[in-house]
């Protein structure tokens, strides 16, 4: 939803006029970022930026509807340059969930600015409510996961452990999952994103925070302010992020290598010794770890993974690299059917909330599956012979049959493939998913009438009968993690033990 739209030009010989007349306005106009990229530059091209910056900061104080020198001054706003040379903004006094998007353009002796500000209508503030008082939810066992952690680091004999809460710790619920894993002393946290690491510092976890995916240089002040540890993919990478580290600041870094997977990291020899050498060159900087991610740890054909292994032995075995510095190439899948090749620290993910990454193509393990998904019967009715259920008739009744109402569907993120799954009733008996899943609601086939209020677990077992998120992920023709992570905010996140 468009929320401020703000437009200035201003004329860059003017800008320059005054520059010289006055050279402090640039101070006055430049924060100390800003003033490094204007002194980087030469001739037209340092007050074509000073132009331009001005006349953002003017177009954006226009879109916030105050203007310049009314509770917000030019120090307040920040505009960096990105990769493509695009304007970044940095620092704003924006509220929660709003978004700039900045336009400037050069003609001739004018600069233009363009400021249009857009409330993100899926910011925190303005997530969907959790249903609490509609009768579907999501248990999480905590027995369940201190088994797995314990029986993991039994298993590998690990030094140290690292919990991946990446996607709302795999959809299972951050707030509840991660107080369990505190109490469990687990040594580090990892996330994919650097917001996702600064809920986690908000939420009062002090433990190291590795953030698995790749953080734009320019957020990097905002990195090193919540102690978080960003992956380090490239040289170009963190040259770029120590031009705008500020002074001053500490960073920890942690280096990824591409042994194989071919997402993220380095394969290079050279790149990585001049990371390396740039790192430990720097009393600013602390390198404190260094990984790869293996991609076919949970496959049964181990030519690939053993092929990974020795990349990596090639890349980092004669790198002048600490001691002290982690290495941990271990996810779930190597972690449970692999040596570990180094004992520093594992990465805990999938094998960590129970379910198998192989899904049943390497030998069992011990693990407790973490999520059960439950809802009550809210409506119960029979039904005569010919009758048809939910959206396209797909489901017909051959007889008289009892019909129960289940309030979840596809938008909590049991998805419109359950139908023909099953659900398991209070005593162990199965019932059918008949029709095809609505958005909000699906049916079951009951053996007789059952009082509204029965519990139905979807995911989950009842006394000897169980359905993992492995046979979900059959019936949807995919992976259990994404049936997982797939799982909606507005589902209530239970606690048990």
């Amino acid at each position: 939803m468009i929320i401020g739209i703000g437009t200035d030009v201003q004329t860059i010989s003017a800008m320059a006029q005054t520059a010289s007349r006055t050279p402090r306005t640039i101070d006055a106009i430049l924060t100390e970022k800003e003033r490094q990229i204007f002194d980087q530059r030469k001739g037209k091209h340092q007050i074509e930026f000073l132009a331009g910056r001005f006349s953002i900061k003017e177009a954006f104080s226009k879109a916030l509807g105050t203007g310049i020198s009314r509770g917000v001054g030019f120090l307040d706003i920040e505009v960096l340059v990105g990769a493509n040379g695009e304007p970044i903004l940095t620092k704003a006094p924006l509220n929660e969930g709003v978004q700039a998007h900045l336009s400037i353009s050069h003609t001739g002796d004018l600069v233009h600015s363009l400021v249009v500000l857009e409330q993100d209508m899926t910011s925190n503030h303005m997530n969907q409510p959790i249903a609490k008082h509609r009768p579907a939810w999501i248990e999480v066992s905590a027995e369940a996961l201190k088994h797995n952690i314990a029986y993991i680091k039994a298993l590998t004999q690990t030094k140290k452990v690292c919990a991946v809460v990446k996607a709302n710790a795999y959809g299972h619920g951050l707030e509840v999952v991660v107080p369990v894993l505190q109490a469990q002393g687990v040594d580090a946290f990892a996330v994919a994103t650097m917001d996702e690491g600064i809920w986690l510092r908000d939420f009062g976890v002090t433990q190291p925070i590795l953030i698995l995916g790749v953080t734009p240089a320019y957020y990097i002040d905002t990195v090193a302010e919540y102690d978080l540890t960003p992956v380090v993919p490239s040289l170009e990478w963190l040259e770029s992020a120590l031009n705008v580290l500020p002074h001053g600041d500490k960073l920890k870094l942690s280096v990824a290598v591409d042994s194989g997977m071919g997402r993220i990291g380095i394969r290079n020899h050279a790149e990585l010794a001049a990371v390396v050498a740039l790192i430990e060159s720097r009393s600013d900087l602390t390198f404190e770890s260094i990984w790869t991610h293996f991609a076919t740890a949970d496959a049964t054909n181990v030519d690939y993974f053993e092929q990974q292994l020795q990349n990596w032995y090639a890349l980092v075995d004669d790198q002048a690299i600490p001691e002290s510095t982690w290495r941990h190439l271990a996810n779930s899948g190597t972690s449970l059917w692999h040596e570990l090749p180094s004992h520093d620290m594992i990465r805990l993910g999938a094998g960590m909330y129970g379910f198998d990454p192989s899904q049943g193509d390497l030998p069992n393990r011990d693990l407790m599956p973490v999520m059960s998904v439950k809802a009550e019967l809210v409506h119960v009715k029979e039904v005569p012979a010919g009758s048809s259920i939910s959206y396209g008739a797909t489901y017909t009744t051959t007889k008289k049959e009892w019909i129960g109402t289940l309030p979840i569907g596809y938008a909590d993120g049991y998805p419109r493939a359950m139908q023909g799954m099953t659900g398991l009733l209070p005593d162990g008996r199965r019932v059918e998913v008949i029709g095809r899943i609505a958005m909000d609601q699906c049916m079951v086939r009951l053996p007789e009438a059952l009082p509204v209020g029965t519990v139905v677990t979807l995911l989950g077992q009842v006394q000897d009968e169980k359905i993992t998120l492995n046979d979900m992920a059959t019936q949807a023709g995919t992976i259990p993690y994404e049936m997982a992570t797939s799982m909606a905010q507005r589902l209530p996140r239970q606690l048990v033990d």
